[in-house]
């Protein structure tokens, strides 16, 4: 692990700056000193001993946190390293991936066809892709997560092949026959799991309905519209500059290894984005308040978040890997609610992400970092101990 780095580094540099009234103790360590903060010291302390404490347990290499509270101020993190080989500082302006951050940009873009005429959320899978297993479930089960479909990350042979070539070119029909090896969780509407091919389905159906490349309808109807000019939905391995690198740990022995360069077609519209703290900021508020989307169908959107009231985990089917986990307390049609804020995770290889919107004060949290797969969604963890003092 890189525990023993992560101390060495601070979230910035302090900028000197003469300050002539008698209170120039107090503004250098608040506003006066670099623009990172502008809460309450004695909360911003307990916010950053709260990260600290969870990057030294989970061996995180750097981090980035950026908390917005209207009438209140805001507050940056800029924590450890964005390259260990050469102990870089993570900066704000570092692009990384958002991993599943993505599903709310791609719901979104369905919506908006909703919102349009294009599609129905009642619209049958059958009447797009009659071959998938389960084509009875309906647009609104797939973004609710109650298609029943199987998780193609979940399957052991794919996730062998992937990692054996992290450049490979995937077709997002290649992740749906992955899936449709596997025997579906529940039929359609039977139950609630998290599963990433939802989403690239979701891709290929805005594809078909469009006619245009679902990261093309993401760039023209919000990236550019919401000025998010750190956001892309990549076509290739590379990553914009400037840029942490990500990691990963698949062997204590080995310990972490640079996996920054993968081809984001294996996770499709389900997670292929790459964004900045900045443009999430934006997209949380967006996503928050439903701007981009009629206001009654924001209000259906609001309206699907249902508590998941099993542990969806719980499988022991010997025919299936155990399922995978998610972090929310409530989900529906690609929004996820914890603590009573509403907004996305991510994880993709080399990173994990977080951005949540909390709806009575208008405030946003995002989180970031560049770390992969640690038995915990950290950026989760954090973010429920902010809630506790924050709510």
């Amino acid at each position: 692990m890189y525990k023993n780095k992560l101390s060495k580094f601070t979230s910035s540099i302090v900028v000197f700056t003469i300050c002539i009234t008698i209170f120039s103790a107090f503004l250098i360590s608040s506003s006066c000193s670099n623009d990172n903060s502008s809460l309450d010291p004695e909360l911003s302390q307990t916010l950053r001993q709260i990260l600290s404490e969870n990057m030294d347990e989970y061996g995180i290499p750097g981090a980035l946190v950026g908390v917005w509270i209207p009438g209140e101020g805001k507050l940056i993190f800029e924590e450890g390293v964005s390259d260990i080989d050469n102990d870089e500082p993570i900066e704000r302006e570092d692009h990384m991936r958002i991993g599943s951050v993505t599903k709310s940009f791609t719901v979104t873009v369905i919506l908006q066809l909703v919102d349009e005429g294009l599609l129905s959320l009642d619209d049958p899978l059958s009447k797009f892709f009659p071959e998938i297993i389960n084509s009875s479930a309906t647009v609104r089960e797939l973004a609710n997560m109650r298609s029943g479909i199987f998780n193609y990350t979940d399957d052991i042979d794919f996730i062998i092949v992937f990692l054996e070539d992290l450049l490979r070119k995937w077709q997002p029909q290649e992740l749906v026959d992955v899936a449709d090896g596997n025997l579906p969780y529940f039929a359609p509407d039977g139950g609630w799991h998290y599963s990433n091919t939802n989403t690239v389905i979701l891709g290929m159906i805005i594809q078909q309905v469009t006619g245009n490349f679902v990261g093309a309808e993401i760039q023209d109807r919000i990236i550019e519209p919401l000025g998010l000019g750190g956001t892309i939905y990549p076509l290739s391995p590379d990553m914009p500059l400037p840029f942490s690198r990500g990691y990963a740990e698949f062997d204590q022995e080995i310990g972490l290894m640079d996996v920054t360069f993968s081809d984001p077609s294996a996770s499709a519209a389900s997670g292929a984005m790459i964004s900045r703290l900045s443009d999430l900021r934006k997209w949380g508020e967006a996503l928050g308040t439903g701007s981009l989307l009629k206001k009654e169908t924001h209000q259906i959107q609001i309206n699907s978040l249902n508590p998941i009231m099993f542990d969806p985990c719980d499988d022991n089917d010997p025919e299936r890997p155990k399922r995978t986990c998610p972090e929310y307390d409530e989900y529906g049609l690609g929004l996820g609610e914890i603590e009573g804020w509403v907004g996305h995770t991510g994880e993709y290889l080399g990173y994990t992400s977080l951005v949540m919107f909390k709806p009575e004060s208008k405030s946003v949290i995002v989180i970031m970092m560049n770390i992969f797969d640690v038995g915990e969604h950290v950026p989760t963890v954090v973010f429920r101990d902010y809630a506790e003092i924050l709510n």
